[in-house]
């Protein structure tokens, strides 16, 4: 699959849920909950999704200019865009 594609994707799906994230997430946001299912961490919304953003970003780049090993980015930037629909799914 082409490298451009895929970078491009994952960018579009990431500021989709970022832009999605900030008009729809209230200003504190629920990041990490505890085995009862009570929230026990909480970040303000712009950090949450500034760090799942980030970790997108960076998983996509990373896979974009690696030679070797290229999986394990592409899973990186899975991963930041998992944690964004689930923390939009848990606080709305």
């Amino acid at each position: 699959m082409n490298k451009k594609i895929v970078v491009a994707g994952v960018f579009s799906a990431s500021i989709a849920l970022g832009i999605f994230g900030y008009i729809y997430l209230p200003e504190m946001v629920t990041v990490q909950v505890d085995l009862s299912g009570n929230p026990s961490n909480i970040y303000p919304k712009m950090m949450a999704i500034a760090s799942q953003t980030i970790l997108s970003f960076a998983g996509a780049m990373g896979y974009y200019f690696s030679k070797k090993r290229e999986k394990k980015w592409l899973v990186l930037a899975a991963v930041g865009l998992i944690v964004s629909v689930i923390t939009l799914v848990y606080n709305i």
